[in-house]
């Protein structure tokens, strides 16, 4: 019996979302079952709605159809929340302000990890912000969305690390959840500005040139999953004090899977875009993760074979 099934990066609302075809989403359901015996829980590991390049309600409105049908299954819903959906973690504080506000509680608060309930489109979740901790056969497992492991390479943070150090003081991840809240709300907020989309649109095509140019030029062999490992521990060390068997998360929409000198095992389930066009099987899109009392596999829309696993 598996005890979950991941996925992520669905980014319904961007016109990128693969599971808005009816048959690929039919065929996830499936697939679950055939490969897994069904699961006691999924886990939505962020950016499933796409608030940054579409309005809430055409995001949502593109994933009823997915959202109808996992309504109909049995299932516990965890959605851990993501960059591109982070307005869900805003509207989560800014309802918790006005419940103090009334009460006459007006301190300043900082929680660095939240849980909530949320109702989607009739379906209910367990929200959760920036993890989620889980056991499975006895193993620890950690579910983040990953944005916050490159957070620091932002120019915003940058900025405020260099004054900070001239101050002799360190960003802590309070500082660094501030500054990504500041960056992302502004993208939200642009999402219903139709030349400010443009922009962005363009900005973006020109960095992920670059991108591809500086892959070609230092020819790096790399998994991202790899390249990413001491950022993970890094993580790992700021918000979770108890000891990780295996850290699961989404965000670059590489698939991938890496464990170093005895640490914890290091998994991202990939995404549901067709924005990528790579020859690895491990690149591609539509690929996710079942975690189960055997282990964790990484497995792709299609494929008879699971792409690649590691056993408890």
């Amino acid at each position: 019996m598996v005890s979950a099934a991941v996925i992520s990066d669905t980014h319904f609302g961007s016109g990128s979302s693969t599971l808005s075809d009816a048959r690929k989403m039919e065929q996830l359901i499936w697939e679950i079952w055939r490969y897994g015996g069904g699961c006691d829980e999924l886990v939505l590991l962020g950016d499933i709605f796409d608030f940054w390049r579409a309005r809430p309600e055409r995001a949502i409105r593109e994933s009823r159809p997915f959202l109808r049908k996992l309504s109909e299954l049995d299932l516990k819903m965890t959605y851990v929340v993501g960059n591109h959906d982070h307005h869900l973690v805003v509207m989560n504080r800014e309802s918790n302000l006005l419940e103090r506000v009334a009460r006459g509680d007006l301190f300043s608060l900082y929680t660095p990890c939240l849980a909530w309930g949320l109702v989607i489109d009739g379906l209910a979740f367990d929200m959760h912000y920036p993890m989620y901790n889980a056991r499975i056969a006895g193993k620890s497992l950690l579910f983040a969305h990953g944005h916050h492991l490159g957070g620091d390479q932002a120019f915003s943070v940058q900025v405020v690390k260099g004054l900070r150090k001239l101050s002799g003081e360190q960003i802590t991840p309070a500082d660094l959840e501030m500054l990504m809240t500041y960056a992302y709300e502004g993208i939200y907020r642009s999402s219903s500005v139709g030349e400010m989309m443009e922009l962005e649109e363009r900005l973006w095509r020109a960095s992920d040139l670059f991108k591809k140019v500086k892959t070609g030029i230092f020819g790096t062999k790399y998994t991202p999953v790899e390249r990413q490992y001491d950022s993970i521990l890094k993580f790992i060390r700021d918000h979770y004090p108890g000891k990780v068997d295996g850290f699961i998360y989404g965000d670059t929409h590489r698939a991938g899977l890496f464990r170093k000198d005895g640490g914890p095992l290091a998994v991202n389930t990939g995404s549901f875009t067709h924005e990528n066009g790579r020859e690895s099987s491990l690149e591609n899109s539509d690929t996710y993760l079942l975690c189960s009392e055997e282990g964790l596999f990484l497995r792709q829309l299609g494929r008879g074979q699971e792409l690649i696993g590691c056993h408890f």
